[in-house]
């Protein structure tokens, strides 16, 4: 059966998202799991299902929790594999005019295809399917949200670093990217090049900056810096990591240091290194 029925295209576009939060080439993926260069090719646009123990894989190699990306995986095995198909009547053959359909005395007459023991296990597990997307799927996050403080209901997630001590680390991966989690991040600048849309953005509850760039291309280079801190870099290594929102990991910045946070851009075919600043 086509990898192309919703269920898995739903599941090679979550297991691309995914992939791309790693940062890690096709070759460093396979370098980290038990799968091939190629199978993970084939796995990540939809050509191959990839089996359960790769998704598992993928998430651990991710640092996130594998339910979610399971309960996509068993919708798309049952449409794969045309459980999830609904049989339609058999075609008869018309009988003569004026002559009163004769059914055999030798057997019973079948029952309604809704009600063969085939349709309802088919029916089954598709509901068991559902049942999971349901309850996993559609859920407000797998992440664990923060104990409140003492004395309080709040049940606001907390940023998992701040200043130093998030440097190098993805935004999402900290919950500094996420814009449910304890503020939404700033977007100091927007720059747009050649279709590219470079945005650096801060997080004060992180006391981080990072660029985040969408409609980027195989070959383009970001990177994102300010006093004290390393340099992050970005690098869009192949076309999985392209179609989707990226970011660099962060930098760490001084409070009320936001001006000196320096984004640059080297895009593929362009003369050289670009910078911008708040």
């Amino acid at each position: 059966m086509s990898g192309q029925a919703p269920e898995c295209a739903r599941l090679a576009e979550a297991l691309r998202e995914l992939r791309g939060r790693t940062e890690l080439s096709l070759a460093a993926l396979a370098g980290q799991t038990a799968f091939s260069k190629s199978s993970w090719e084939r796995y990540l646009n939809g050509r191959k299902l990839p089996p359960r123990s790769a998704v598992q894989a993928l998430c651990r190699v991710a640092g996130v929790p594998p339910a979610r990306y399971v309960a996509l995986w068993e919708l798309a095995e049952v449409a794969w594999s045309g459980r999830g198909a609904r049989p339609g009547p058999t075609a008869t053959e018309p009988e003569p005019a004026g002559t009163p359909p004769q059914a055999p005395e030798e057997a019973p007459a079948s029952p309604p295809w809704w009600r063969r023991p085939a349709v309802l296990a088919t029916a089954g597990a598709v509901v068991c399917a559902l049942a999971i997307v349901l309850t996993v799927v559609l859920s407000p996050s797998d992440e664990p949200r923060s104990t409140p403080v003492s004395g309080t209901h709040s049940t606001v997630r907390q940023v998992r670093c701040h200043g130093t001590a998030c440097t190098g680390r993805p935004p999402l991966d900290s919950g500094c990217g996420d814009v449910e989690v304890q503020g939404v991040p700033q977007v100091l600048r927007t720059v747009r090049r050649s279709g590219v849309e470079m945005q650096i953005r801060y997080k004060p509850e992180c006391g981080a900056a990072w660029v985040r760039v969408s409609g980027q291309h195989v070959g383009d280079r970001f990177e994102v810096s300010a006093p004290g801190a390393a340099a992050q870099q970005l690098v869009i290594a192949d076309r999985y990591a392209t179609g989707i929102l990226r970011s660099s990991p962060m930098v760490a910045v001084r409070a009320g240091n936001t001006k000196a946070v320096k984004a640059c851009a080297e895009l593929a075919g362009s003369d050289g290194w670009e910078c911008f600043r708040p």
